[in-house]
């Protein structure tokens, strides 16, 4: 049994001897039930949902590291018109 901790911002790290066969970046479906959560690896991704899923990673990361952008709704929907 490992311990582990939930941050401020609502992550949990799983313990090195429980993640060692895990890769950087893998899904997981959460469940709960009372004060149990499971984590159970999500197999068989496409290539596009890896991919979907290491870009949303990305933009986490952005926003955790405060390199975000900040718009208007007009500005937005301009540069929403321009994709």
């Amino acid at each position: 049994m490992e311990i582990t901790k939930l941050s401020t911002k609502g992550q949990i790290v799983i313990p090195e001897k429980l993640r060692s066969d895990l890769a950087v970046g893998e899904a997981f479906v959460v469940i709960k039930k009372e004060n149990l959560l499971v984590l159970r690896k999500i197999e068989g991704l496409s290539k596009i949902e890896i991919q979907e899923l290491e870009e949303l990673q990305k933009i986490w990361n952005e926003i955790d590291e405060g390199n975000c952008k900040t718009s208007t709704k007009d500005e937005f929907i301009k540069e929403m018109e321009s994709w």
